[in-house]
């Protein structure tokens, strides 16, 4: 079976995903800053600059997920044992790289500390956690060249360019892209690596819009044949399996059709995707949102 997404023809209509949901939900004005940086032209470039601002968290999620993708590659040209020496004098190496270069929420705003070598720890026992598992196991279990369906990233360098996971979901445009997708004895399995907490209501949301965007590869792939799952790697490992049914798919559908509309009553011009005024975005009240937000130096009165 051949996985291969469909390009899109580029248009400007809003794409749903389930963390533009989120933050549409969390805060009108954040969803402003983020999506609509243009609607504030003498702070654009701020408001682009404190969008780049990343956590502690986040960089251990990114870091983990790099060396997924490199692990995965890894493993479709080699059965090989993983030398962990080897492996975690990458993870040495790329923290060197990649964490100097970035801008943290956490010493932009005086929060607390960031300690890379904190950081560098928790993503080896991220990995630790990962190379003891029963996924891994699984994965080994696949011959190598069935290992050649192996999609890291879901194709983050499909067809010569960057894939964004952009797909269609009862025809609405919108954006599933899953950590790692591929295909064992004619059966699709997804898995979507987690660093963080288990949120089951959230997780399971995602669950089923990646497993909607898989479905929409083969119109013969049927619900029962696609296996997605959540993998917690942080603490203890787990993982949250979903089972997925035309039921469920079918009303996960109408819900992404009822969030895009509610984002697009939003909007000024909805082909155009032009926002409507800023006084129409209200700041939330919920302080704790505020406390972990980017642009909260610009809601200062």
């Amino acid at each position: 079976m051949d996985l291969r997404f469909p390009d899109y023809p580029f248009t400007k209509i809003l794409g749903w995903s389930n963390s533009r949901y989120d933050l549409f939900c969390s805060c009108k004005r954040k969803y402003l800053y983020f999506y609509y940086p243009a609607s504030f032209a003498n702070l654009e470039t701020k408001i682009k600059n404190l969008k780049n601002l990343t956590t502690v968290p986040l960089e251990i999620g990114n870091l983990y997920h790099d060396m997924m993708e490199v692990f995965l590659e890894r493993s479709q040209k080699s059965d090989s044992p993983v030398n962990e020496e080897r492996l975690f004098n990458f993870v040495d190496n790329l923290c060197e790289k990649k964490l100097p270069q970035k801008a943290f929420f956490e010493n932009y705003y005086n929060t607390c500390a960031v300690d890379f070598e904190e950081i560098n720890e928790r993503v080896k026992f991220c990995l630790k956690n990962f190379l003891k598992s029963p996924v891994l196991e699984f994965l080994n279990s696949i011959e190598m060249p069935q290992r050649k369906s192996f999609l890291v990233e879901a194709g983050s360098k499909m067809n010569g360019k960057k894939y964004f996971g952009e797909t269609r979901i009862n025809g609405l445009k919108a954006f599933c892209k899953m950590d790692f997708i591929f295909v064992k004895d004619e059966k699709i399995y997804i898995v979507d690596w987690k660093t963080g907490k288990k949120d089951e209501r959230k997780h399971a949301k995602q669950l089923l819009g990646y497993t909607l965007a898989a479905k929409g590869l083969n119109s013969e792939i049927k619900s029962e044949e696609i296996f997605p799952k959540s993998v917690y790697v942080s603490d203890v490992y787990d993982e949250l399996v979903l089972e997925t049914t035309d039921k469920k798919l079918a009303e996960f559908a109408e819900t992404v059709k009822a969030e895009t509309e509610e984002m697009q009553s939003f909007c000024l011009n909805v082909e155009e995707n032009v926002p409507l005024p800023v006084e129409r975005f209200e700041k939330t009240s919920n302080e704790n949102v505020c406390k972990m937000c980017e642009f909260r130096e610009l809601c200062v009165e």
